[in-house]
């Protein structure tokens, strides 16, 4: 039986949710899969913890410009100063667990849902040997910064081609790079017929319906926008969905919304059938986020998003605008004229869900699954002091030149060498 590995982080929630659709398609094919938390099952730094989980959360939800600019900085780092990354720092303690683990399992191949993991691999293969083959992931439209320092990794999967010139520029190689897209659950791909998915749900069948997914997290905007709906489209049917997630108190909120009858709303806690309500709507309304878009994009769901977003998120609805796949509202009246320009044109629906089909790349969950089922790793007895790992890691990083600093290192000494081979010709 195969046997893998996979990391991730938890900040937000995307990264756990891309690692688990891998998950569940490697299980599916028979393999043996482990998942483990980073930073939750082997970090002791809780500072560095907070930062990754609540600090991100609080950062991009009220400190949003912040955020980006520091995001928009790091972006153009040094790639070739990987090793002076400010995330590195939080890294230095446990990377003896992390290689002991993957001694201990012996994995076949390995997945990092998250660019911690593959910096940290990245780092371990300079000084031990890894035999199992590594894949990461990219789950945005945007290359995050810090992933020019996990070029060690052998294979990340990438949104689209046109991230390569980006990548390459960072370090990577083109056969490093799998343009498979964005890993979601295979359940997505398959969809549900809608005339199905409304019966199961007691909607209508020929009502327009909203599905408003902006709850749960670190986010709660569901009610704004379920209000915003109720208050200004009027005297037209419409069905509205909402699932709120962990947004307890937004859904009794809106649980106590006076909706006239023209309106049925379907108001939800946690949902675990996100594709079925998905496969019942004719657009959703809420973020951008890499992991929910691609959901909607391979059911063929048309995106309506925000504009206030964190900088990941504004790339990803720029890509999805531009592919004329989705609209962008700036204020809640833009919304209400967006959703009525809708209702008033179905062709212009029609034409949306023909450009979310002819951008989606449903796949990626399978291929990549695929890919690492035909690995296999070969793991040699050694005697390793694990105790000396950490520091070595360190040791090693602190040793680091960068590249063009090294070439002219070489390029001098291979001067002075022809140098003196001539003068001792010459004599």
């Amino acid at each position: 039986m195969k046997r893998f590995l996979i990391f991730t982080v938890t900040a937000g929630n995307g990264h756990n949710s891309a690692a688990n659709a891998v998950k569940e398609e490697l299980e599916r094919q028979g393999a043996e899969v482990k998942v483990v938390d980073l930073l939750h099952e082997f970090c002791k730094n809780k500072a560095f913890i907070w930062v990754q989980e609540t600090g991100y959360g609080i950062a991009v939800k009220h400190l949003r410009p912040v955020y980006n600019s520091f995001f928009k900085f790091y972006q153009k780092a040094n790639p070739e100063k990987y090793y002076k990354s400010p995330v590195q720092s939080g890294l230095f303690n446990f990377y003896d667990k992390v290689l002991k683990l993957i001694n201990d399992f012996k994995p076949d191949a390995i997945l990092c849902s998250h660019f911690l993991p593959a910096i940290m691999i990245s780092n371990l293969r300079k000084c031990y040997s890894v035999p199992a083959k590594t894949f990461a992931m990219i789950t945005d439209h945007i290359i995050c910064p810090f992933w020019e320092a996990a070029t060690g990794i052998d294979y990340l999967l990438v949104p689209h081609e046109r991230f390569f010139p980006t990548l390459l520029e960072k370090g990577y190689r083109e056969e490093q790079l799998l343009p498979y897209g964005i890993t979601v659950k295979t359940k997505f791909a398959k969809g549900i017929d809608k005339e199905i998915a409304r019966k199961r749900l007691n909607l209508k069948q020929n009502v327009f319906t909203i599905l408003v997914m902006y709850g749960g997290g670190f986010w709660s905007g569901n009610y704004k926008i379920v209000k915003n709906i109720i208050d200004n489209i009027k005297g037209r049917e419409l069905q509205i969905i909402v699932p709120n997630a962990r947004d307890v108190k937004g859904k009794r909120k809106i649980d106590k919304l006076k909706v006239p009858k023209s309106i049925k709303l379907l108001n939800l806690g946690f949902a675990n059938n996100v594709e079925m309500l998905m496969s019942a709507s004719d657009v959703i309304v809420g973020k951008a986020g890499g992991l929910s878009t691609t959901e909607a994009a391979n059911i063929g769901l048309p995106i309506i998003c925000c504009s206030n977003l964190p900088e990941q998120e504004i790339a990803n609805a720029e890509m999805l605008v531009k592919e004329s796949a989705a609209l962008q509202y700036k204020s809640d009246r833009h919304l209400i004229k967006i959703l009525t320009e809708l209702l008033n044109n179905p062709e212009k629906l029609v034409n949306m869900r023909k450009n979310v089909a002819r951008i989606r790349r449903p796949h990626a969950t399978r291929r990549v699954a695929e890919d690492m089922m035909q690995c296999s790793a070969v793991y040699e007895d050694s005697d390793i002091d694990y105790t000396k790992v950490n520091a070595n890691i360190k040791r090693m990083l602190r040793k680091t030149k960068p590249a063009s600093k090294v070439k002219k290192l070489q390029e001098k000494k291979a001067k002075k060498q022809a140098k003196r081979a001539a003068a001792k010709a010459s004599a």
